[in-house]
């Protein structure tokens, strides 16, 4: 048997280490792929978007009081005047509200004689002239039993308006039927009224109303006697004092049916003539309180 010599146990001692490494290298790499894998992380969740805010809520006006829809009010102020109750919330929040008034005159056609009536026209063939006018009336505060200012001064201030004819019905047109023909001027003094439509006057309370009038070369033809005109008074209701824009009195006692006004903020006055829709004027509240 052959002695080993050192270069030959130089080499074994090499193999050896090269196998060594080439196991424990291999057992390495087969544990390595052997190994089970981490489980990944769970993937974040994203925030939800915030749902955008509502829009802010646009609340609609309140529609325009027309003529019914005052006569409304008044109606609910009346029966609380009546049983001496405070005035509903209904009456009481129409304060600030615009209001469109249309009131017919003329139905009996022309009136004969001064200019006197509250409304009135007269038409001259001839000349194919019509005239119409509108006296408007004017009432002292205390006459509605309004206060007077709050360092209890007398307040200097009045109403100026114009009765509403038949209150009890919103039609604005004159009734059909109307006779057109020639009318004597109604004496005030004998008609009953009951409501009225008024803007307060500051300073004005000892001077007369002006007159508003209209004078217009017109065919016979272009309107209509039995229609008659109508005039129209737009702006927005008013609270002179508490209880809402509508003040009632019964200056017969409780068994009268009580008086009202609707107060308000007047815009503008306008004539209208019904058969054709035109408008024969227009006064800006500016103008309407000069006086001739």
């Amino acid at each position: 048997m052959q002695e080993p010599t050192p270069h030959s146990s130089r080499l074994a001692l090499a193999g050896g280490l090269i196998a060594l490494l080439a196991v424990g290298g291999g057992g390495f790499f087969i544990g390595r792929s052997t190994a089970p894998k981490p489980a990944p992380a769970a993937a974040t969740a994203p925030e939800p978007t915030p749902a955008p805010p509502p829009p802010p809520t646009i609340l609609a006006p309140p529609p325009t009081l027309e003529r019914a829809g005052l006569l409304d009010l008044v109606a609910d102020a009346v029966d609380a005047a009546s049983t001496s109750l405070p005035q509903p919330e209904a009456v009481q929040s129409a304060a600030g509200r615009r209001f469109d008034l249309v009131l017919p005159f003329g139905c009996d056609g022309p009136v004969e004689g001064p200019r006197s009536a509250p409304f009135g026209w007269q038409y001259d063939p001839a000349k194919t002239t019509l005239r119409v006018w509108i006296n408007p009336t004017r009432w002292k505060r205390a006459t509605w039993a309004l206060e007077d200012g709050e360092d209890g001064e007398e307040d200097k201030s009045a109403l100026e308006g114009f009765w509403i004819a038949t209150p009890w019905s919103t039609a604005t047109e004159c009734p059909a039927g109307s006779s057109g023909g020639a009318v004597p001027a109604a004496d005030p003094a004998q008609v009953e009224n009951e409501v009225a439509i008024a803007r307060l006057i500051e300073g004005e309370v000892d001077k007369s109303p002006r007159r508003l009038e209209i004078v217009k070369r017109m065919e016979p033809g272009d309107f209509d006697p039995a229609r008659g005109f109508a005039l129209r008074v737009t702006g927005r209701t008013q609270s002179v004092q508490a209880g809402g824009p509508v003040q009632c009195v019964q200056r017969g006692g409780r068994q009268q049916r009580p008086q009202c006004v609707i107060i308000g903020h007047f815009s503008e006055l306008r004539v209208q003539n019904p058969k054709t829709g035109d408008v024969l004027a227009i006064w800006p509240i500016s103008e309407t309180s000069q006086r001739d």
